[in-house]
């Protein structure tokens, strides 16, 4: 590893598929709302990926890669306001082909020497 370039922590989470099994939905499976007592202790609804994120960040990723599908603009639109403290990236999966191709369209985002977290929400 470059001495000059701190390791990276990935977080990747392949959110390309269709989710056939739970529709009907309105929106990605991954932003499915599921409520959480608040800090005042009022619930407040948070995308399932937000759970995914957040822990993802607790255990170390400095950046996140959502790997979507052409149609998946929600799930950008959602989480391109700064839900997240991590850097996040979007990578398109132009068909859902599985998991190990999702992984595979990441791959050109992370180094040689980065560590990648993979994450189903």
């Amino acid at each position: 590893m470059d001495a000059r370039r701190q390791r990276v922590v990935w977080g990747n989470v392949p959110a390309a598929g269709a989710g056939t099994r739970i529709q009907p939905l309105a929106f990605s499976k991954e932003l499915l709302p599921v409520g959480s007592p608040g800090e005042d202790g009022t619930d407040r609804p948070r995308a399932v990926a937000e759970y995914l994120l957040e822990r993802m960040t607790l255990a170390g990723a400095d950046r996140i890669g959502f790997i979507v599908s052409p149609g998946k603009t929600d799930i950008v639109e959602y989480f391109a306001v700064g839900r997240s403290s991590a850097h996040l990236s979007f990578v398109v999966q132009p068909v859902p082909a599985g998991l190990c191709d999702a992984i595979f369209h990441a791959a050109p985002l992370v180094g040689a020497a980065d560590w990648v977290l993979v994450g189903l929400p």
